[in-house]
């Protein structure tokens, strides 16, 4: 099971890797908004580390939905979840202004419930 620093790790990474591309084609929008999705998720992971570890969207979401702390945040992690899912799965146009303010707001807003409690 991973720890909480791999988790932490593992969203920090994310969003380097997000943040780090440079936005001018479709595709490295698209994959830069999954990231941050996945940067939130591995920060939801951490903050139930190291006696949890969801395995599916579905239970994750009900967890976020229902945990005291995590539900401040429910909007901004599905939020999140939309774009990426939408970047994956789905043709949209998402353009580079989207990217910078997902990660400013939806990103540093999780991050900042969960840290005190990391």
């Amino acid at each position: 099971m991973p720890s909480r620093a791999d988790h932490i790790s593992k969203a920090e990474d994310n969003q380097q890797f997000a943040l780090s591309l440079v936005l001018d084609n479709k595709a490295r929008i698209e994959w830069a908004l999954i990231a941050l999705f996945y940067s939130a998720m591995h920060y939801v992971e951490a903050y139930l580390a190291p006696g949890v570890h969801l395995r599916s969207h579905t239970t994750r979401d009900k967890f976020v939905a229902s945990d005291s702390i995590l539900r401040k945040v429910y909007k901004e992690y599905q939020d999140l979840k939309f774009f990426g899912y939408n970047s994956r799965y789905e043709i949209c146009n998402f353009k580079a202004s989207d990217v910078s303010p997902i990660a400013t707001t939806y990103l540093d807003k999780i991050k900042s419930a969960v840290a005190p409690h990391l």
